[in-house]
């Protein structure tokens, strides 16, 4: 039997342009202290690569397909490889991804949609989210060998139009054919319905019935400070790790030397960058372009 049996799992699932990138960095550094905490912290790169084969259930496999022995075999190999020489004193798993719920692509953009296996192919996003946290948790569960976990599924929520637009920034910048779109005509043809948190909550909600689960929405706008972004940080750890708090923030805030403390680490980019990025796409390749974003990102920076 397993030695890794813990008591919670925490999913961390964004929302898209909620300062998730800027939590992710800082917990990933201290990810070895966490460890001695007894958290298995698991980010959004480790999440596609150590559990590929987890990530692409996520993605494509339908909700009643059972994991198979073989696949859940190499999601508890990576688990154990993560949780380190002493996976016992592991009493929370930590997961922290915007595309557990899905992806910005996949909810708002129509051309060259792959057709899903699961049929899931159609826009809107967050559309999927409940039948993807149905995959993912029994997908541990099978891996665990246990039904006995406590969940916690959280997610910040922003001002409906400045999330929006964030959205709609976040894809010119990764050069996605919406370009020539203005910020009225992506909101108008964008169907963001689905990721109001009232629906998000109603949806989630239905999963309870066989299952302990906590569902912890949260306001970015008022947890946040722009100015400051470790008062996000704080106000993240006691609103998600209540009872670990203290030791946790003596971790991640207390050490002034950490580089990822007070760096913007998505910045939006100005007007300016926007019309640029617009004008420019067509001549860059897909490779091309993740370097002219970052010449952007540089040089474009959307003042606070």
């Amino acid at each position: 039997m397993s030695q890794l049996k813990p008591k919670q799992i925490i999913l961390h699932c964004g929302l898209h342009k909620t300062g998730s990138t800027y939590l992710q960095r800082n917990f990933k550094s201290k990810r070895e202290t966490l460890l001695s905490h007894g958290i298995l912290y698991i980010g959004p790169t480790t999440f596609k690569k150590q559990f590929r084969h987890l990530w692409k259930h996520l993605q494509w496999e339908k909700s009643k397909t059972e994991p198979s022995q073989r696949l859940t075999e190499q999601t508890l190999k990576a688990l154990m490889q993560e949780a380190g020489p002493t996976p016992d004193r592991i009493h929370t798993i930590f997961v922290s991804f915007e595309a557990i719920f899905g992806t910005l692509r996949a909810g708002l953009i129509q051309k060259n949609r792959k057709k899903n296996s699961n049929c899931e192919n159609k826009l809107g996003l967050y559309r999927y989210s409940k039948r993807r946290i149905k995959r993912l948790m029994r997908w541990l569960e099978c891996t665990l060998g246990t039904e006995e976990i406590d969940w916690t599924i959280c997610f910040a929520s922003r001002h409906r139009v400045d999330f929006i637009r964030s959205c709609h920034i976040q894809l010119i910048k990764e050069g996605h054919e919406i370009t020539n779109l203005s910020n009225e005509e992506f909101t108008q043809t964008s169907n963001f319905s689905y990721a109001d948190p009232s629906k998000l909550i109603d949806e989630l909600s239905s999963l309870k019935k066989n299952r302990k689960i906590n569902i912890l929405p949260f306001s970015y706008d008022h947890n946040s400070d722009r100015s400051d972004p470790t008062i996000y940080l704080n106000n993240f750890i006691n609103l998600v790790l209540p009872e670990q708090a203290e030791q946790i923030r003596s971790t991640l805030i207390s050490e002034t030397n950490s580089k990822n403390l007070h760096k913007n680490i998505n910045p939006g980019i100005s007007e300016r960058g926007l019309d640029i990025a617009r004008q420019a796409r067509p001549l860059f390749t897909k490779q091309e372009w993740k370097l002219f974003r970052k010449f952007l990102e540089k040089n474009f920076i959307k003042s606070i």
